[in-house]
């Protein structure tokens, strides 16, 4: 690797930006405010805004410091200390250690007086409050000043810094003029020949011909394409704008510089110019902007170039369209050629009086001028203009070279000169032009101003060019000049003109000539207007009387402020225009010949290089007046920062130094080498050689030397090294004070700033550590996944810390925020450096980079300013007084530095760049539309078969995304009708990329799911499409599943009841829908599953790719109740109903306390007294007769678990309500005997008592998924948890529509009385207006307590709840949501997969007009209200009008209905009457009308009273549509839907839910929420609101009057983030615990499958394993390897073998006569012939004197697997190395073949096939490991419920759980192992007694 050993200087010359940083108003004051309050990992204390002031704005206010809320002291980091406790508030050190312990290791929050952890290390061993403690250390002076808090000197103010860098424009200037600056390569100049281009200076005259370049440098502005025709005309000199010695600016930069140095009145013409070609009007070619030639040096002005110019088409027409003919054949061609004359002529004008309403005035017209399009319009060619200005300047200022005056006969030559050019410039103009040129005329200058007038002279004589032809400037070149003046010369010339009109266009033109002659009167005030001479020549082409637009005529305000082009600047040469003045640019290096410290100082000096060092240079210092340099060759240089001359060496270091610092105050320079060393070198003149003094660190084999140092204001050094720590080191004495650990890697950069101390290391983290008493903070970057990138250098600046990594990627924090992250080099990045806004970087690409940062609170950006190449590899940097100190790696003087380069860019979200980059594929998709739209049917659904062919021939799924969704889109529009909108096809795509996709509700979710299913699916591996329910299942399978069905793919439904091989068949599908409980249970009952007949997954691979849909409600909010499968286990049912009755007599508060938060009951002294005496006992305690369980589950169902809230009773059942979704969950039951409480609390029949008999979390069941994604509307607030625990990132798709919904402020009620009562009132307001509205609550409860209130006001609504009545109708109810006036009262179960349409849904409401016509005429029965629901509310719901063709219908239908009841018996029930209803519906949505009609019309036995049905629903549906969209458009105009909530749910993302009900799809609708202080909420959680109380009393007498204010919703809201990270601490832990489960219940659930669905061989594999490792517990239990046989235990390891082996050997009788003969001193005697064999035939082995095992392993197979095992043996580590381990195991080998081989005998000679054998291995494996795993997992629930309580002894509970599981799965799977061998055995032994085996 190349080392650097240089050191360069460069002065960086810049002014001086002053700025006051001020907020600019009170709303900003507060969104700043509010973000220094928010949590950010380390928590804030609350404290008033302006203190903030400070830190965010460095302004110096006056204010109240944040203080203790116990001792009331501010906090100031020595007396008191800011420490965060566990619930978010801070409170000082001291008083946190007086505080009394409620419990052992909690104290009681003094501000919300909850109970939080305290560590037993004390108080000091909690985080500190990192912002509050800057806060105060910044407003109050350092307590110890002694020595300087950073290593170098700069100032605290970035007003006080250095600007770098010169700027030569402002950032107006810049936003002004970057749109027009065209990039380097998107123009390039078309080669011209030697004799056209005339050298360089013809260039500047002449039009550059271009063409554009590549797609990606285009501009944005319209009809800007590739390869484009370009016309180029040079305005100004690209000169350099700075000396090419360090810096060669970049392009851009350049072409700014250039604009700036213009004079102000030529950049204000080229910005009329640029905005006169953007004007709707503009008559000009287009200007695209402004382009470098870099290689010519001139910057261009970029113009659209059209296919011909007039003087390429009409130039050579000598005769012109006059033809030359008179009288006599004005008839004749002549008119042909007129007409086609007036046609351009009136573009031409056009073009003109275009440019006159821009005001502009061009001043001189030529034929080269005016030019065609495509079309044949005529435009005016800028670039021809200012050329033709430019000539024509030329040629005057050549004609009066050296004169000051000149007469009338040298004016006449100058005008017909221009003549003869054919430049057509007015009189008046060419005086003024000369008079501009300081000029005199004989003739007197012009007395008339600049106008209009002028281009209308010019306009004439080039449409008398037209007319005449060339003759016109050939005779006029005759006319005789010499003696005449100039009027004399004027007059005749006009004569002229008159006379060759006349003669080319007779008199039938005479109107025509008459205006041309006019226009060229030498007065211009009497000349026509450009519009008079258009209307003359558009009465060439129509009768006045038929043109009706000829009338319609511009009108040009003649008073306007004209810019006369040809005597603006553009029109003057770039030559004569002043040059880039050189005291702007600096002078070059080798003209400066001064002092080189003074012409550093004044900015002409641009580098100095230092050499001396002779390896790698590793630090830079600045200090006392010196430069300090380290390097590799182990010395430091000390240069002079006067003349930068070389002072003095320390030498001393025996090792390699690797880090450098200077400490001002102490006058001190620190180094430290690779080996460890610290030296203290001193700064004070006279220098000496040997160091102050001088330390090392103690090593290790971890070690590899100092890698960085830093000091800070405390007295300590620090140093940070190899051996992954960071050492604290008094500067006093060198004596290590702390040593700090916690990295994973070597440290290898440190910094400090504002008492923080930061670390960062190879691991790629950052660490942040008190400076204080050295305690960890903060830890950044451990979160990070992927490619771990280290951490090669840090720079700190007041709350901003700078992070350099390897990978080349700058990361900017902002306390412990990641603000920004970039990547700004190729390679690694080693060194950077900060000073104020400028950040400086350098690394492996040898390219010093200089970035400028820009930002606020919110963001930080940033913005590269320029680079540096350097030719070498960059070690080091050092910004000091303007000057950036560089070190390198050779010697060699860099005169070649110098690329700055620099750049803007407008960064957006990252979301949104996702997003933009997904539009690629939508485009296309929309490309393979049109191709697709062309196939028939039958040729769409072909296309699934060449997909598979194609996937099966190596194409990914990738290279067929585009065309796949194009298909889908396709099937979905033909059987849907509805077609995938753009965005819908984004989410599509992040569903197959395995992302979350967040859709506002209405967004068409189910919908979008079909793309990346279809496309899935496609490989044969299933999907899987996961809902919350049964009937979101069912009905999307029948609804999407049409698309997929017509595209050839099978679609399986998984729903409750279904049987196993219903389930089998559907899980076989390609797709198959499936709620989340199904999917869950099938899973474990798989792992169940007696044998693989029982199997209905897709073994062995049953998870491929699953789409989630609410995938927050599924993964997050179920994520806390685990799946169960259980099974009966108690007795005890019996003392459910007494514990009931003995909690009926305790008293809260007096006979035990509760904990709402966390469900908890704790039995005071007097409640066990009492509990005891009630139930005659002892103890409740007692093992024997054990009580507490039953008494404490008793008091939960009595405090916790109430009717209507968490369950509600139905047929005799408690049945549990999901408070997140508002529904029944009738399978499901609490565990811990809970639910039997519950049931004993309402009298009910006591099941059964339950045991885990297998269980999964959500998280660890959807992980399974080797791709996983997920869509809903809410679930960027639980992003971080999806990343956490997923690793799936949200995508945020945006609406089709915009949202246009309004959010009201939240109002807060002191009771819940008044809050009510105003959801009451504004519920009837909202009535009386007509609008639909939709109130959320929380219960069951709550929902009927409000329907009450409606119902005291007479207010017709309908409730939808978990009653039965009510959840019946659910969908029915969301129908009638959006109509007009409907009052909807609702758990969170509404609109779930249901959108409220406004105005109604159509569907829904035809079948209900279908239901209510024909069910009386289906059934006489009554619909029970518990089962079918109540009726919904119609009171003032508008009535459904049916058409005559529909009631027709429908009485043809009702008709039928009753003749087939009737005549044929039929008598349906109510519920089989509704669905011959809903099939008839199904049918009619399925099945084209053409089809149903010929079934309807099909004659039969039967009537087709189904498709009559669908027919007349079909019919109906037209009538409902029709009426939906009237009163929707009603409902819209009233303000649409409107949201009430009526409290605040446990987590924002729910609240967001019921928000979403309104405003979907770009709808109208409005949301609002109250909530109450007395909420279930904050009562739970026990938060404090009598602060709230307080204030709202305080405000209003009225507790029921509501209150907006931001201060106290702000806080009710941080109390509800409180509350979600509780949850998500509940969730977190039971993940982590869950992980420990995970991999053993994988280890198991591969296990159980591989021996039902492996083969044979496998079986029995496992069956000699289990035997062998039998064996070897019970030897090596018995036996010492470091001791003689003699000590060893082989009496015990006999009696074991044999009490194993013995059933077996029983029934042997030869062999158990000889080995049941074998004594202790036979075995050992045996073991000690061992020594005396040379060899050993191990296939033959037995022990000497001892019996010899059956000969039972005959064959290929069974010696092989006899060998493999004795490899195994003597390869394992069960044994520790000895001197007898050889004999122990030839001890296991032989008793492991007794024991197989005795199996293997009895099995062959039981006379079994060996299928029936391979069948009873089986089963008994199967059935042991599944009793020893249900006894593992009730072993892991306990032990996941004791460990919490070893946290009192300071152990984690996590870790300790980790252990004893493990532990505990160990000892499962051996007695699992022995268990099997025992009962084989047994079995084989005696097969006619053993049936017991199968029994279940």
């Amino acid at each position: 690797m190349l080392r650097d050993k240089d050191v360069h200087i460069y002065n960086l010359k810049g002014r001086r930006r002053f700025s006051t940083g001020s907020p600019k108003s009170f709303h900003d004051k507060r969104r700043l405010a509010s973000l220094i309050s928010r949590p950010n990992g380390v928590v804030f204390t609350k404290f008033p805004f302006y203190a903030s002031l400070p830190a965010i704005f460095g302004e110096v206010v006056a204010m109240d410091l944040p203080e203790c809320p116990v001792c009331l002291q501010n906090y100031d980091g020595a007396c008191a200390i800011p420490r965060v406790l566990a619930c978010g508030h801070t409170v000082c050190e001291a008083c946190l250690g007086n505080l009394p312990e409620r419990y052992p290791g909690t104290v009681r929050c003094p501000e919300c007086t909850q109970l939080v952890k305290c560590p037993a290390q004390g108080p000091s061993a909690l985080p500190k409050n990192i912002d509050l403690l800057r806060l105060c250390l910044s407003q109050n002076p350092d307590p110890n000043p002694h020595i300087s808090q950073k290593p170098r000197e700069h100032s605290p103010n970035y007003d006080d810094r250095h600007r770098f860098l010169p700027r030569f424009w402002s950032d107006e200037f810049y936003s002004l003029w970057k749109d027009w600056v065209l990039q380097n390569d998107a123009v390039f100049v078309e080669p011209k020949d030697e004799e056209e281009e005339g050298g360089r200076g013809e260039g500047l005259c002449a039009v550059l011909g271009g063409r554009t370049g590549t797609v990606s440098s285009l501009p944005l502005r319209g009809g800007f394409r590739e390869n484009q025709r370009l016309s180029l005309v040079r305005l100004v000199s690209l000169s350099t704008v700075s000396d090419s010695s360090v810096f060669d600016y970049s392009y851009v930069a350049r072409i700014m510089r250039c604009l700036s140095v213009m004079e102000e009145e030529e950049r204000d013409e080229l910005g009329l110019v640029l905005r006169a070609s953007l004007g709707q009007q503009s008559g000009m070619c287009k200007v695209y902007g402004l382009w470098g030639d870099l290689e010519s040096g001139f910057l261009d002005l970029v113009c659209e170039r059209l296919r011909g110019s007039f003087l390429e088409k009409l130039g050579d027409l000598r005769s012109g369209f006059g033809g030359g003919g008179g009288d006599g054949d004005e008839e004749g061609s002549n008119k042909d050629d007129m007409s086609g004359f007036a046609m351009i002529g009136v573009g031409t004008c056009e073009a003109v009086i275009a440019l006159h309403l821009e005001s502009l005035v061009i001043g001189c017209l030529g034929l080269s001028c005016f030019t065609f399009d495509d079309f044949g319009h005529v435009y005016v060619d800028l670039s021809e203009v200012l050329v033709a200005g430019r000539k024509v300047r030329k040629s005057v200022v050549e004609a009066v070279s050296g004169r000051s005056r000149i007469d009338n006969d040298e004016l006449g030559v100058i005008f017909s000169g221009l003549l003869k050019k054919g430049a057509f410039l007015s009189p008046e103009l060419l005086l003024e032009l000369l008079q501009k040129e300081g000029v005199a005329v004989e003739c007197g200058s012009s007395s008339f101003s600049v106008s209009c007038s002028s281009d209308v002279w010019s306009l004439a004589c080039v449409l008398i060019r037209l007319i005449i032809g060339q003759s016109f400037t050939d005779e006029i070149s005759e006319i005789s000049v010499e003696g005449s003046d100039y009027s004399t010369l004027y007059v005749s010339w006009v004569g002229k003109v008159s006379s060759l009109l006349e003669t080319n266009l007779g008199s039938a033109y005479a109107s025509l000539s008459q205006i041309l002659c006019k226009c060229l009167n030498f007065d211009p005030d009497s000349r026509p207007l450009a519009t008079d001479v258009r209307k003359c020549l558009r009465e060439l082409l129509i009768k006045p009387q038929f043109d009706v637009l000829g009338g319609f005529e511009c009108a040009i305000n003649e008073d306007n402020k004209w810019h006369c082009l040809i005597f603006g600047k553009l029109c003057q040469l770039p030559t004569e225009r002043a040059g880039i003045r050189e005291e702007d640019g600096g002078a070059e290096f080798d003209q400066v010949d001064k002092n080189f410290v003074d012409g550093l100082s004044e900015g002409v000096i641009k580098f100095k290089d230092l050499q001396g060092h002779l390896d790698c240079i590793t630090g830079l210092a600045v200090g006392g007046g010196f430069l300090f340099s380290s390097s590799f060759d182990k010395t430091i240089h000390v240069w002079s920062l006067q003349d930068f001359s070389h002072v003095h060496t320390f030498r001393g270091h025996e090792h390699r130094v690797m880090a450098l610092l200077y400490v001002d105050e102490e006058q001190l320079c620190i180094s430290g080498d690779s080996g460890g060393g610290i030296f203290v070198w001193g700064s004070s003149v006279p220098l000496v050689q040997d160091p102050l003094k001088k330390w090392h660190e103690e090593k290790d084999w971890r070690y590899s030397g100092i890698h960085a140092l830093t000091i800070s204001g405390n007295g300590y050094l620090y140093s940070g090294g190899g051996d992954k720590s960071i050492k604290a080191w008094s500067l006093q004495d060198g004596i290590l004070s702390c040593t700090m650990n916690g990295h994973k890697s070597t440290v290898s950069s440190l910094a400090v700033c504002d008492g923080v101390l930061y670390s960062g290391s190879w691991d790629g983290t950052i660490r942040l550590w008190s400076l204080d008493d050295h305690s960890p903070l903060a830890v950044l970057g451990e979160d990070t996944r992927g490619n771990v990138a280290s951490v090669l250098s840090l720079a700190a600046d007041k709350h901003m810390l700078i992070a350099a990594h390897e990978n080349g990627c700058i990361k900017v924090w902002r306390n412990d925020v990641l603000m920004k992250s970039t990547q700004l080099h190729s390679g690694s990045i080693f060194t950077t450096g900060l000073e104020g806004k400028w950040l400086f970087t350098g690394g492996w690409d040898k390219i010093v980079k200089v970035q400028e940062l820009s930002g606020d609170e919110f963001q930080i950006d940033i913005i590269p300013t320029g680079s540096i190449p350097c030719g070498s590899v960059i070690t080091a940097l050092l910004c000091w007084q303007g000057k950036l100190i560089v070190g390198f790696a050779d010697r060699s003087v860099k005169d070649h530095l110098g690329l700055l380069s620099k750049t803007w860019s407008d960064y957006t979200s990252l979301n949104q760049w996702v997003v933009r980059d997904y539009y690629r594929l939508v485009n296309s998709v929309n490309a393979f539309e049109p191709q697709i739209q062309r196939l028939s049917d039958e040729q769409l659904a072909a296309k699934t078969v060449e997909f598979r062919r194609r996937i099966r021939h190596g194409e990914t799924l990738a290279d067929i995304q585009a065309e796949a969704f194009a298909v889908v889109r396709e099937a979905a529009i033909r059987k849907l009708g509805m077609r995938h909108f753009d965005v819908q096809v984004i989410g599509g795509a992040v569903l197959h990329d395995g992302s979350i996709a967040e859709m506002k509700t209405g967004e068409g979710k189910t919908l979008v799911s079909t793309l990346a299913a279809y496309l899935n699916a496609l490989t044969g591996e299933g999907v899987h499409v996961v809902t919350v329910n049964d009937y979101l299942a069912q009905r999307d399978a029948e609804w999407m599943g049409r698309v997929h069905r017509f595209l050839g793919l099978s679609v399986g439904l998984i729903q409750r009841g279904m049987t196993a091989e219903q389930r089998r068949s559907n899980y076989g599908c390609d797709i198959t829908y499936t709620n989340n409980s199904e999917l869950g249970f099938d899973y474990l009952r798989d792992n169940l599953a007696g044998n693989s007949g029982q199997l209905v997954m897709r073994w062995p691979k049953p998870f491929h790719f699953a789409i989630v849909d609410e995938v927050d409600s599924v993964l997050i909010d179920e994520g806390r109740n685990p799946l169960l499968i259980s099974g009966q286990a108690s007795k005890d049912a019996a003392r459910y109903p007494v514990a009931a009755k003995v909690a009926e007599l305790l008293v809260q508060g007096l006979h035990y306390n509760v904990e709402l938060k966390d469900n908890s009951v704790e039995l005071t002294e007097e409640g066990i007294a009492l509990a005891e005496t009630a139930l005659e006992t002892n103890d409740l305690w007692d093992e024997n007769d054990p009580w507490a369980r039953f008494v404490m589950n008793a008091l939960k169902a009595k405090e916790f678990y109430r009717r209507d809230v968490q369950y509600i009773v139905r047929d005799g059942k408690a049945l549990i309500i999901n408070e997140l979704t508002g529904r029944v969950e009738d399978k499901r039951r609490w565990s811990d005997g809970i639910h039997q409480a519950v049931e004993a609390k309402e009298g009910l029949k006591i099941q059964a008592d339950s045991v885990i008999v297998a269980q999964i979390t959500y998280q660890s069941l959807f992980k399974l998924y080797p791709k996983l994604s997920g869509m809903t509307g809410t679930a960027k607030t639980e992003e971080k948890e999806f990343l956490k625990m997923f690793q799936i990132p949200v995508i945020e798709v945006p609406t089709n529509l915009p949202n246009i919904r309004r959010d009201l402020p939240i109002q807060a009620f002191a009771t819940a009385r008044g809050k009510w009562e105003h959801v009451r009132q504004e519920v009837a307001y909202m009535f009386r207006l007509g609008r639909p509205v939709l109130v959320g609550t929380t219960s069951v409860e709550n929902s009927e307590h409000l329907s009450d209130l409606l119902k005291e006001w007479n207010i017709p609504h309908n409730v939808l709840n978990a009653r039965p009545k009510y959840a019946g109708k659910e969908a029915e109810i969301v129908a009638q949501a959006g109509r007009k006036y409907a009052i909807t009262i609702s758990t969170n179960m509404a609109g779930r997969g249901t959108d409220i349409i406004l105005g109604g849904n159509p569907k829904m409401l035809a079948k209900e007009v279908i239901e209510d016509s024909l069910l009386s005429s289906l059934t006489r029965e009554a619909p029970n209200i518990e089962v079918d629901g109540e009726t919904i509310s119609q009171k003032v719901l508008s009535k459904i009008k049916v058409g005559s063709s529909s009631a027709a219908l429908l009485a043809k239908t009702a008709l039928m209905a009753k003749y087939v009841c009737k005549s044929e018996g039929k008598s349906w029930t109510y519920q089989k009457a509704k669905s011959l209803i809903s099939e008839a519906v199904e049918m009619s949505q399925s099945i084209n009308l053409k089809e149903i009609e010929k079934l309807a019309d099909e004659e039969s036995e039967m009537y087709p009273l189904g498709p009559t049905i669908a027919l007349a629903y079909l019919s109906v549906l037209k009538d409902c549509e029709v009426h939906c969209s009237h009163e929707g458009s009603e409902v819209k105009k009233l303000g649409g839907l409107h949201v009430i909530g009526t409290s605040l749910h446990e987590s924002r993302r729910i609240d967001n839910q019921l928000r979403g009900r309104a405003g979907r799809q770009g709808d109208p609708g409005s949301t609002r929420f109250m909530v109450s202080l007395q909420d279930e909420m904050f009562q739970k959680f026990n938060f404090d609101t009598e602060w709230a109380v307080r204030i709202i009393s305080k405000i209003t007498n009225d507790e029921d009057i509501p209150i907006e204010g931001q201060a106290i919703v702000k806080q009710l809201l941080a109390l509800q983030i409180n509350v979600e990270k509780f949850f998500f601490g509940i969730r977190k832990s039971l993940v982590e615990f869950d992980e420990v489960l995970e991999v053993q219940r994988k280890h198991v659930y591969d296990l159980r499958q591989l021996i039902l669905t492996g083969d044979s061989e496998s079986c029995s594999q496992h069956i000699l394993q289990y035997m062998q490792a039998v064996v070897d517990e019970i030897v090596c239990g018995n036996v010492d390897p470091l001791k003689h046989p003699r000590s060893w235990s082989l009496g015990k390891l006999l009696r074991e073998f044999i009490s194993i082996a013995g059933p077996l050997l029983d029934a042997d009788g030869t062999f158990e006569d000889s080995f049941s003969g074998i004594t202790e001193e036979a075995l050992l005697d045996s073991i000690g012939q061992l020594h005396d064999f040379s060899s050993i035939d191990i296939d033959n082995f037995y022990l000497p004197k001892l019996p010899k095992p059956p000969n039972s392993f005959r064959g290929v197979r069974r010696k092989s697997s006899s060998l493999k095992r004795w490899l195994t043996i003597c390869s394992d580590d069960l044994t520790t190395n000895g001197g007898y381990r050889p004999i122990i195991n030839l001890l296991r080998k032989y008793l492991g073949d007794v024991l197989i081989a005795s199996y293997l005998t009895a099995v062959q000679e039981s006379g079994y096939t060996d299928a029936y054998v391979k069948e009873i291995e089986r089963a008994v494996l199967v059935k042991t490991l599944d009793l020893f795993w249900r006894d593992h997992l009730v072993n892991m629930n306990r032990l996941s419920s004791a460990v919490n309580i070893r946290s009192f002894g300071h152990r984690n509970p996590l870790e300790e759980y980790k252990i004893d599981g493990c532990r505990f799965f160990i000892s499962m799977l051996g007695a699992t192992r022995r268990l099997t061998v025992e009962s084989l055995l047994r079995y084989w032994s005696s097969p006619m007694e053993s049936q017991e085996l199968f029994v279940s």
